[in-house]
């Protein structure tokens, strides 16, 4: 939406009305520093990163005496509610001459925000402003997906524009905007339902009237948290030994998802069933908790499918299944999300933290954070890999180097790049290449401008299965024209976008060998726990899309990516279901030949009920069965298998929820 305001609206009440919104993000980066006072103090951000062209950019402001902005409001809120900030703008000592002004940047997620409006004083999200000694303002607002702002200022291309047409501002005065004014009734602006430990109103001045817009040193902020405890979740290994200790880890969560750090529940960690049921453990949380507790040390003594229960008296809640077997198994099932974004790109939170929350929030084997190439400069790119390689403990939490390839879908689309090594190069699209924009590369134009040329750079790199990459829905869809298949090896199928089993089928159909992945897509710092984006019925939102569950003799970087390449993988919508399936005993991904049709072996461990299982080959569903169990093991044979004719295998396993797993195919003859 764009709106332009008369003079005339403006020289009427002394106020003036504009249509607003605020974003969910902070500085891009992973470095900040931050001050806060009580409610009504300032809070600030400031950026200390690894960004040469926004600290130079900064440097000239401050030169130029471009002045401050403080927030008045609280200084912590709670998600979901309604809250009310004035923006205090003060000129510094260039003043800001007539036709400068101020522009208040919202990060790309803004929409999670309540509705803008501008003229209904009684409802939410109502927005006003005042100008000093009352005069006449002229304002754009641009919140659309492609906004007039969006080359120059992605991710932050949400911006509130406030021009000063007539006389400007002199050192000291201000200019003052409120976001959910109540004055006129207003409940005030409603807040995102998830929590943000730096939601910034990123201020940026044009003080000579010229139309370039310095960002301030220090941009207000505040700190959204999470709302009171709803219910608990239970995240397991979905594989453990018998007499050897396991791990259960506990998160006590609000309505919305959010981890909810002032739980102080006793929980009671047990096998289902009444009074007598066996306990395991229990712990009571405390502040230092912050809301998650693993229990370590969990012994499971006979063989078997187990689920544990966590209770507290008020919540309880069901683990995933977790088998567990005399012996360890020749592979282990490992969960990870390798597909999210962070502030370096257009998510949220920094590097540290999303590998904070996948492995102590989510309990994930696997993570890889995968920015998109076009955004991040070079510094940001090494302090990525640093991290990515700092946090990665073999045997116990696995991290993989990635980023995501942004071409528009004409010249291939969007394709996640992960490697084996700890240093590996950049190649970046030449996706929405401005040198304008503050928050993006400015090197040399960018030279892999077509998925042909990225698949050709990958494979001079290919040695032992070590590169791959990724094709998926998101902003710019992957194409099937163009492929690669020693470097082309799978295929995302559940994001936070949507669910594409179809789309990945027009893959399959030209005979691409793809496995069959999942991963969250996020971009609210929770991998492996990431939801769609929210309906506002929180009774039925769904929460947790998109895993990828691993099949790998052990939890190290070269095991784990060499499972992804050969495709021993399969994807969740997010429940932890166990699946296994095998054609003539060779597990999926596997290509073989044989004269007789093959017996493919199904074995699925659901998080509920089981509802249908699927046999897909070659694109159609040729079997499927309605168990209406948490367990089932099938075997079936193809009778209209021909020898002559080639054939591909996937299985699909719905659950009562709605929760499903879809195994990466095996392809015969």
């Amino acid at each position: 939406m764009v709106q332009r305001t008369t003079r005339r609206q403006f020289l009427e009440g002394g106020k003036t009305l504009a249509l607003g919104c605020l974003s969910t993000c902070g500085i891009p980066g992973t470095l900040v520093t931050a001050s806060a006072g009580p409610a009504g103090e300032e809070r600030f951000v400031e950026p200390v990163l690894p960004n040469r062209y926004e600290r130079e950019a900064v440097a000239r402001g401050q030169e130029l005496g471009i002045g401050a902005a403080v927030l008045d409001g609280p200084a912590t809120i709670e998600v979901c509610s309604h809250q009310t900030w004035t923006l205090v703008y003060t000129a510094g000592k260039a003043g800001v001459r007539a036709g400068g002004g101020l522009r208040i940047a919202m990060r790309h997620l803004a929409h999670q925000w309540s509705s803008p409006q501008v003229n209904r004083p009684r409802e939410r999200n109502y927005l006003t402003i005042e100008a000093e000694r009352g005069q006449p303002v002229e304002l754009t607002i641009d919140f659309r997906v492609r906004s007039r702002f969006f080359t120059q200022y992605f991710a932050w291309q949400n911006i509130v524009e406030v021009l000063l047409p007539e006389r400007g501002l002199e050192a000291g005065e201000t200019l003052r905007v409120t976001f959910g004014d109540r004055s006129g009734g207003s409940p005030g602006l409603a807040v995102q339902p998830f929590c943000e430990r730096r939601f910034v109103f990123k201020c940026y001045a044009d003080v000579e009237g010229g139309g370039e817009f310095l960002p301030l040193a220090r941009s207000p902020a505040v700190e959204i948290v999470a709302a009171q405890p709803h219910r608990l979740n239970v995240v397991a290994p979905s594989d453990a030994v018998t007499s050897k200790p396991t791990w259960f880890l506990v998160r006590a969560e609000d309505r919305y998802g959010n981890p909810a750090p002032c739980y102080r529940g006793t929980v009671r960690l047990h096998t289902p069933g009444g009074p007598e049921a066996k306990c395991y453990a229990e712990h009571t949380f405390t502040a230092d908790d912050q809301g998650v507790f693993r229990f370590e040390d969990v012994i499971l003594a006979e063989p078997g499918v187990h689920t544990l229960v966590a209770s507290d008296g008020r919540f309880e809640a069901r683990s995933n299944p977790v088998v567990a077997g005399s012996d360890p198994p020749e592979k282990r099932l490992l969960w990870g999300d390798l597909h999210g974004h962070t502030l370096f790109s257009d998510g949220r939170g920094t590097v540290e933290e999303y590998y904070d929350f996948a492995e102590r929030v989510a309990g994930l084997d696997i993570c890889a954070v995968s920015d998109h190439a076009f955004e991040i400069v070079d510094e940001m790119w090494e302090h990525s890999k640093e991290v990515t390689n700092a946090v990665y403990r073999p045997g116990s939490f696995v991290t993989l180097q990635a980023y995501e390839w942004s071409g528009n879908t004409n010249v291939g689309g969007d394709h996640n790049v992960y490697f084996l090594e700890d240093d590996p190069p950049l190649y970046r699209s030449g996706n929405y290449y401005d040198r304008r924009n503050l928050q993006m590369y400015h090197g040399p134009k960018p030279n892999v401008p077509h998925v042909k040329e990225l698949f050709e750079r990958l494979a001079q790199r290919l040695g032992d299965r070590d590169v791959l990459c990724i094709p998926h829905i998101g902003g710019r869809r992957g194409n099937p024209e163009f492929h690669h298949p020693d470097v082309r090896r799978a295929i995302e199928i559940f994001s936070e976008h949507r669910r594409s089993e179809a789309w990945a089928g027009t893959f399959l159909a030209r005979g691409q060998r793809l496995a069959i992945m999942a991963s969250s897509d996020n971009h609210y710092g929770s991998p492996g726990y990431g939801y769609l984006r929210p309906t506002g019925d929180w009774s039925n939102q769904e929460i947790g899309m998109g895993l990828i569950g691993v099949y790998a003799p052990e939890r190290t970087r070269e095991a784990v990516f060499r499972a992804l390449y050969d495709r021993h993988v399969y994807a969740t919508s997010g429940a932890r279901i166990v699946l296994q399936v095998f054609a003539d005993g060779r597990p999926m991904g596997s290509e073989f030949r044989t004269a007789r049709a093959p017996l493919i072996s199904i074995r699925a461990v659901g998080t509920t009920d089981i509802a249908r299982v699927e046999i897909n080959k070659n694109g159609e569903v040729v079997w499927a069965t309605t168990p209406n169990e948490c367990e089932v093991q099938l075997e079936w044979s193809d009778r209209g298998f021909n020898a002559d004719d080639p054939s591909l295998y996937y299985v699909r396993v719905v659950q009562t929820d709605r929760e499903e797993a879809i195994s990466s195919p095996i392809w015969v003859n």
